[in-house]
């Protein structure tokens, strides 16, 4: 949400410390897991090549990381 100022408050901003680093993928590239679209979420498996989101039709995915069931 913006305020008056038209600045993303606090609230809604991703927390990402300085350390974290997300590697997006383009569509095209050929790639085997689990993907999530960076503009709306939808997620896919992927076995060969990253098609464009059949959702919202963006380009880039990051990848889904697989929870350890040991936590």
């Amino acid at each position: 949400m913006m305020n008056e100022s038209g600045e993303t408050t606090a609230s809604i901003r991703p927390a990402v410390g300085a350390t974290d680093y997300v590697e997006f993928w383009p569509a095209g590239t050929v790639v085997a897991g689990r993907f999530r679209c960076a503009a709306c979420s939808n997620e896919t498996n992927v076995r060969q090549v990253l098609p464009r989101c059949g959702f919202c039709g963006e380009c880039l995915w990051e990848r889904v990381q697989a929870i350890s069931a040991g936590r």
